[in-house]
């Protein structure tokens, strides 16, 4: 089989064993929707809250992604695949995943919110969608567990929401620039060059990261052959 046909069949390996986990995937899709929805009303930052907390849906649709095949990963490795291969698989389901969740937020923030640029901050919130999953596979390859690796990405996007955006800490997390994104979308002006290069250049970071665990995990030593006799 090509490489294409293989990135294909993990993508849609992995999008058969997401879909099986739909309350799963409910439930991190409501967790963050419940924050925006609390706020919307009242508070014009609501969706900076919303648009961040989404990270916390697409993250851990790729944790779970990562921690379920973890057998399974080692043994197609074992039948040929290459870990590029895996990692690319997952990001062909888990992208388009994103992106719709993050369009949905969109359309629904436009009709409760009404932020000044609606465009921008759906830029943001696409961001915030595409950021998530190298950030999620990163996490489900450096973690030995699901709830430890549940306890990182929470801690993470929970210091991300509660720090200010000049906050040190803050820009040092993995949504600093998809939250300076969506906060120009709810002014007239805000500065979306830096906060765009900076997404992605931690992206591929990320990216890298995720590339180099996922190869230590499914790495399997070959037995050398033995010496023929002379």
């Amino acid at each position: 089989m090509k490489p294409v046909g293989r990135v294909l069949l993990m993508a849609e390996m992995h999008g058969r064993d997401l879909i099986r986990r739909h309350v799963a995937l409910g439930l991190l899709v409501a967790l963050p929707l419940s924050f925006y929805l609390a706020s919307a009303g009242r508070d014009a930052f609501a969706p900076v809250t919303g648009g961040i907390g989404m990270a916390f849906a697409v993250s851990g649709a790729a944790l779970f992604s990562i921690m379920s095949a973890r057998g399974v990963d080692q043994r197609l490795v074992l039948a040929g695949y290459r870990p590029v291969e895996l990692l690319l698989g997952r990001l062909g389901f888990l992208g388009p995943l994103a992106l719709a969740l993050a369009a949905t937020f969109t359309a629904l923030m436009e009709r409760l919110s009404h932020p000044t640029r609606i465009w921008i901050v759906g830029l943001g919130l696409a961001a915030v969608a595409l950021q998530a999953v190298p950030f999620g596979l990163a996490v489900g390859a450096a973690v030995p567990r699901e709830l430890e690796g549940t306890l990182v990405v929470i801690g993470v996007i929970g210091v991300q929401l509660a720090s200010g955006s000049d906050a040190a800490v803050s820009k040092a997390l993995p949504f600093y620039g998809p939250k300076r994104i969506i906060e120009a979308g709810l002014q007239h002006h805000g500065a979306l060059l830096m906060p765009a290069v900076f997404t992605l250049l931690y992206g591929l970071a990320l990216l890298v990261v995720a590339r180099v665990l996922i190869s230590r995990r499914v790495y399997v030593r070959k037995p050398e052959p033995a010496d023929a006799e002379t």
